[in-house]
């Protein structure tokens, strides 16, 4: 049976980044410092112990890589929340302008339905889905080692006491059922860091994808205008001052994203270039396939969220720039003066597209999402290239990124 879209449709656009936000004390309209600070508090000491356990492996590379995996993502969500936490004040005018668009309709007919319905499911597929992937991957962690030993045919199997988080500082772990209640202890960090990585990006995906919905529909209105109408000219103005007021919420999401999705970017760009580094060494040294299948689901949910951002920009390019074909489409040379310089003014606005940007100067976009998974193969190229076994490992990075 075929899946229907509507299936995934949220109608209240902001539901699922309300309700994430909400969790950490992060919501623009309701701030809660207590429960941020708890958030904060936690994750800061998890990280604690990450960077112990990075200080005292750093000796042994393979587990100084393997730590690194773990703490760079997390230090990252901590900066991540702080700079969103610094920046969500601007974010208040964009989401009463979104309330007062729901309650007055976002649409008015069948078609323009439509295209509402696909960006708000797209919106709710992408929080739904990168929840899920990041709450996979560090739960794996905690989980494969146990499942390990409970398989294990032998009864006196051994584990390897170690957690990500340097515990045995505080209490040694000696047994499997010391192993387990602090894998138990330490699961919560999963859920704290899977919303901390995704809160923030949930509001800005259903953010953009509203303005692409809003910018589709007025592209739609447009085209769709009766040019002999007596009420044409005062529909147009309309329309032009609705491109306009979209035009200053799109900026004001810029604004307030821009340096937090720089911090994202680059954070990307490195945790899938150790990610690389970890699979090719994997592979080199012939581990266990579990190990290389734990790497594998981290990279492809790196390269997931990476393709879902530049997915989102381009989103919001294409959809920008089309209002100017809708206005050329019109049968412009039909029209009165003033109608016609009316149009003149959209196609002048939207001649300039709208840019979701990293630091206000990386433009997120399909051509760049290659730019970005180039540059990781390169820096882990560059990693590897370390190594003693340097013809071999080259080799075997040129067939891996040929794949990829």
């Amino acid at each position: 049976m075929r899946l229907r879209l509507e299936t995934f449709y949220d109608g209240q656009v902001l539901s699922w980044s309300k309700l994430l936000l909400s969790m950490l004390g992060l919501w623009p309209e309701s701030r809660n410092d207590l429960q941020f600070a708890f958030f904060a508090v936690y994750i800061i000491n998890v990280m604690a112990l990450l960077v112990v356990g990075l200080l005292q492996n750093m000796h042994d590379t393979d587990r100084l890589m393997r730590n690194v995996t773990f703490t760079f993502p997390t230090s990252l969500i901590v900066l991540k929340n702080l700079m969103f936490r610094w920046k969500m004040g601007k974010l208040s005018p964009l989401l009463a302008a979104v309330r007062s668009n729901v309650r007055e309709g976002l649409y008015r007919s069948l078609a323009e339905s439509r295209k509402v319905i696909w960006y708000n499911a797209a919106a709710t597929l992408f929080t739904v889905s990168s929840a899920a992937s990041l709450f996979f991957v560090p739960t794996l962690f905690y989980i494969i080692p146990i499942l390990s030993c409970v398989r294990s045919s032998s009864g006196n199997c051994t584990l390897p006491y170690e957690l990500p988080a340097r515990v045995n500082l505080l209490y040694e772990i000696s047994g499997m059922r010391s192993y387990a209640l602090f894998c138990a202890i330490l699961l919560p960090s999963s859920t704290f860091l899977t919303i901390g990585a995704t809160a923030a990006d949930s509001l800005l995906v259903s953010l953009t994808f509203y303005l692409c919905g809003q910018l589709s529909i007025l592209g739609h209105r447009v085209r769709n205008t009766e040019p002999r109408s007596l009420r044409y000219h005062r529909e147009m103005k309309l329309l032009v001052t609705r491109h306009a007021e979209l035009l200053r919420l799109a900026s004001i999401l810029a604004d307030a994203f821009s340096s937090l999705m720089f911090v994202q970017t680059v954070g990307l760009i490195f945790s899938l270039c150790i990610v690389v580094y970890q699979l090719l060494m994997t592979a080199e040294s012939g581990k266990g396939l579990n190990e290389m299948v734990h790497f594998m689901i981290y990279s492809a949910a790196v390269m997931l969220l990476a393709f879902c951002y530049c997915f989102l920009g381009e989103c919001l390019i294409g959809e920008s720039v089309a209002l100017d074909w809708a206005c050329y489409s019109t049968n412009w040379h039909e029209l009165p003066t003033e109608s016609v310089r009316l149009l003149m003014i959209c196609i002048a606005r939207s001649r300039k597209p709208l840019y979701l940007t990293a630091g206000k100067f990386y433009v997120f976009s399909l051509e760049m999402f290659g730019a970005v998974k180039s540059l990781a193969d390169d820096l882990g190229g560059v990693v590897l290239g370390q190594d003693n076994d340097l013809q071999k490992s080259t080799e075997i990075q040129c067939i891996f990124s040929c794949r990829l």
